[in-house]
Order: C-alpha cells, then sequence, then structure tokens
C-alpha cells in the first residue's frame, strides 16, 4: 500500500470500517433459539461453521471431510411449466458427479456466503417482494441475490456489480460447473434481474445516481441476452428430464407411498406418545420425532392424495378448523384449500384426521415455541397449517418429502411421480370415472367453494385411491 495513491489507500480504510462494522453488528449477538436448532442439527460442527461463515467471520484450519453443510438450502428447480408448486429453487443433485453432495461442493466453492439480509438494499428489495408483489418465498430470492453479490463484492454490498459484466458471466458458469441445472441458474439470474428493476423503477436512483441507473438499465439488458442464450438449454434440460423419466416407467402404488410404510412404525410410536399424554404438550419430544410427524403428514397429503407441493405449503389453519364430514362416508372428513394457485380438495379417514390434530394441538404450537392453545382458542386463523422447526411456514415440502425418503432408504418418489402413477392407472375407467380423477387430481375448478360443492366426487375418487392402494376403510 505505500506506493498506492491516496484515494486508494482511503478506499481500503473505508472498506475495511464497514467490514468491522457489519461483523460487530451480526457477529457478536446470538439467538438462543438458534444456538438450540445448530446443537440438535445432524452435523452441528458444519452448522456452526456455516452460520460462523455468513456473518463475517473466517474459520481456519478445516479438515477435508469436514465440508460445511447447509441444511434446507433447495436442491432442484424442476422447469416452471411442470409444478403447481410455488416456484422456489430446487436442484436435485447431479448424480454425474462423484465424491460429494452439490451442497458439500457448493459449500466448498465459497458459493452459499452471502452478505448479511439487514443491508439496506436487501431489506427493501424484501419489503419490495412481499408486501408489494406478494411473493411468499421471498426470503429465498433475496438470499439469491445476497449470494451473488458476496461473489461480485465480499467486502461490501452495492450496485456496481453493473458495472462487472464478465465477472458477472463468470459467476452464473460457475454455479452450473458446481452442478446446478440450467434451470436454477436461470432463476438465480432472474433474481438479480428483479433486483436491479426494483432499484432501478421503484427507489430514488434515477434522482440521486443518474449514471449507475442508466448503468443498471445496460446491465438488465445484459442479463436479457444471458438468458435468451440459455433458453435453449433449459429447454434440453427439461426434455432430457422427460425422457429420463419416461424411460422410469410408472411406479404402482405400493411403490408411491413406500415410505409411508417404511416409517409408519417410527411414526406411532411418536404419535402414541402425544395421544397417551406423555409429553405435555409436546415439549419432550426431540426436534426428530417433531420432524417425523411433520414430513409423515405432508407425505399423505402429496403421496397418498396425489396433491402438488404447493398444496402443503398453501394449507392455513382456517382451512383445517373448517374441514367438512364427508355425507357419504361418515369416517371421513374432507379438507379444502383455497389459497393454492389452482385450489385443492382431498379426503382424510378419520385416523388421518387424529393424527393431523395432534399435529395441530400438539407439535405445531412446540414448532412456534408457543404454549399449548385450545383449537378454539386460536387466533392465528390465517397462518400457515405445516410449519417447519424454524417456526416459519414450510418453505419446500419437496425438499422435505426427500429427507424422509433419505431417513429410511427408500427409493425417491416426487410428486409428480406419484400423480402420473395414479393417472395410468385410472386407464380401465370409464370416461365419467377418468374425469373425476382428473378434477380431483388437477383441480382445475376455479374456486374453494366450487370444491366443497365437489364433496361427492371427492369421496368417490378416494374411494377408488385407496382400492388402489389396498387401504380399507
Amino acid at each position: 500500500m505505500r506506493t498506492s495513491s491516496e484515494a486508494d489507500i482511503l478506499a481500503v480504510v473505508e472498506s475495511a470500517k464497514r467490514a468491522v462494522s457489519n461483523l460487530m453488528r451480526t457477529g457478536r449477538v446470538w439467538e438462543y433459539s438458534l444456538l438450540s436448532r445448530i446443537m440438535q442439527s445432524p452435523d452441528t460442527i458444519g452448522r456452526m461453521i456455516e452460520e460462523l461463515e455468513s456473518r463475517g467471520n473466517a474459520v481456519v484450519g478445516i479438515p477435508t471431510a469436514a465440508v460445511p453443510a447447509v441444511p434446507d438450502v433447495p436442491v432442484e428447480a424442476p422447469a416452471e411449466s411442470s409444478s403447481e408448486s410455488s416456484g422456489e429453487l430446487y436442484q436435485c443433485p447431479d448424480t454425474t458427479k462423484q465424491g460429494t453432495s452439490l451442497r458439500e461442493r457448493m459449500a466448498s466453492l465459497g458459493y452459499y456466503k452471502k452478505h448479511s439480509l439487514d443491508h439496506d438494499l436487501l431489506v427493501s428489495f424484501a419489503k419490495f417482494l412481499q408486501f408489494d408483489m406478494s411473493n411468499e418465498n421471498f426470503k429465498q430470492e433475496v438470499e439469491n441475490v445476497a449470494r451473488f453479490l458476496y461473489f461480485m463484492d465480499p467486502q461490501q454490498a452495492s450496485l456496481l456489480f453493473v458495472r462487472q459484466h464478465e465477472k458477472s458471466r463468470e459467476y452464473f458458469l460457475k454455479l452450473s460447473e458446481a452442478g446446478l441445472s440450467k434451470q436454477t441458474v436461470q432463476n438465480y439470474i432472474k433474481s438479480v434481474k428483479r433486483f436491479l428493476k426494483f432499484h432501478t423503477g421503484s427507489t430514488d436512483l434515477c434522482f440521486t445516481d443518474r449514471v449507475l441507473h442508466e448503468d443498471c438499465k445496460n446491465y438488465i439488458s445484459f442479463l436479457d441476452n444471458i438468458q435468451m442464450a440459455t433458453s435453449k438449454q433449459v429447454s434440453k434440460e427439461t426434455t432430457r428430464k422427460r425422457f429420463d423419466t419416461f424411460q422410469e416407467g410408472v411406479l404402482s402404488s405400493t411403490q408411491v407411498t413406500a415410505v409411508l410404510a417404511a416409517a409408519k412404525k417410527d411414526f406411532l410410536a411418536v404419535i402414541g406418545k402425544l395421544h397417551a399424554g406423555e409429553c405435555s404438550p409436546g415439549h419432550q419430544l426431540t426436534l426428530t420425532e417433531l420432524q417425523l410427524v411433520l414430513y409423515y403428514l405432508e407425505a399423505i397429503v402429496i403421496l397418498e392424495h396425489a396433491q402438488w407441493p404447493g398444496v402443503v405449503e398453501h394449507m392455513t389453519v382456517t382451512e383445517w378448523i373448517s374441514r367438512r364430514r364427508d355425507d357419504t362416508r361418515p369416517g371421513f372428513v374432507v379438507v379444502a384449500v383455497k389459497e393454492h394457485k389452482t385450489a385443492a380438495t382431498f379426503v382424510l379417514t378419520q385416523e388421518q384426521e387424529m393424527w393431523f390434530d395432534l399435529y395441530f394441538s400438539e407439535v405445531r404450537p412446540v414448532m412456534l415455541g408457543k404454549k399449548r392453545k385450545r383449537v378454539e382458542d386460536d387466533d392465528e386463523t390465517d397462518e400457515r397449517f405445516f410449519i417447519s422447526s424454524t417456526d416459519k411456514a414450510i418453505y419446500n415440502a419437496s425438499n422435505d418429502l426427500e429427507r424422509l425418503h433419505k431417513k429410511y432408504q427408500v427409493p425417491k418418489v416426487t410428486s409428480q411421480m406419484a400423480r402420473r402413477a395414479y393417472e395410468t392407472a385410472t386407464k380401465e375407467l370409464s370416461d365419467v370415472q377418468k374425469t373425476k380423477v382428473a378434477g380431483y387430481l388437477t383441480h382445475s375448478t376455479a374456486t374453494a367453494e366450487k370444491h366443497y360443492r365437489m364433496k361427492e366426487i371427492g369421496s368417490a375418487v378416494d374411494a377408488f385411491l385407496r382400492n388402489l392402494r389396498g387401504d380399507s376403510e
């Protein structure tokens, strides 16, 4: 630095001041609940390393085998037209790359490092997504941008990356080389693009810095060019996935619900504790047991009832409380989910209703960190029904389903595979019956009220699906 200009020295000093300020703000205060979750995670050291590094700390001397794991990071990005889920990034591990998992590889390369989400640029963007755009999964998009900004400048988050086109292209290329699908990389690009469109169109940037504002607009055009260049690759990737799915063949109903059979003994053991009142209320359950109840019920909706993951993610407390008795089969209840993109209805047995109700009254309050409450006293009727161990609404039900399959070492079955299996099984039915099944699976009705008028159809289709699986009533 002795030979550097005074301006360069001042720039380095200011950068160091900002880094220290950020460390003082985020590195010294820890929530007890966060520490508890870290201690309860399967890879305590790896989770702690990841948290420290995300706060700007440096961890040295890590053995090569101890690559920090990054839990709850999405790992597959299905084509937008192929899923009714909430559009989050979900990236399947690339089986062509051996040795380490995608998460370990991304973590070891430093691509999960990000700037603090408390930075002004990111806070304003998050509020825009959450309140103006009504984006329920806004946090994931903000984190994508935070990772991108960290790669462009680890010292300070700013909009100056718009003057670094070559480095930007390098970042997206590195994501592909690490194993992310082309669709996932496209989603990262979309996040950055939306971030810039917000700052160019919804802030005072055009008045405070006209030159930077123009550079941002030019950068958006640069991103458009990258998207156009990779769109064909995304199409080829989607076509290849469809072909691979076709080659795999259609699963039997037993294969679809194999994970439910494998996990049922452990699940019922936990339910037994709750039903007998041994856990007052649920607090004596371990995190693993709490998550098992959650994952199992999600799997029932997605695999047994062939619903989209978005149904799990959007189901509310109000919709659970408003469940109705099946007029044709008194031992069954009908649950309608209004807020899913196309609305949905599914039918539960009396036993399953008991499981869901135990989750609602015993497990869910623990997930939220609250004391037990009577159902009729619940004042959070607009909240999501399914809550994760981080006391937030379920972010990606597909991830939870995959974790359950891995835990019980059962071949992975996705919602699409389950739906295809049930759709294929209807080929021997009459056209009228096929139409009923199609309506039950695709939910072409416009409103949940219309779905409630379809209770008879839903009941008939549910009976068919249960007969297909060999379930007894």
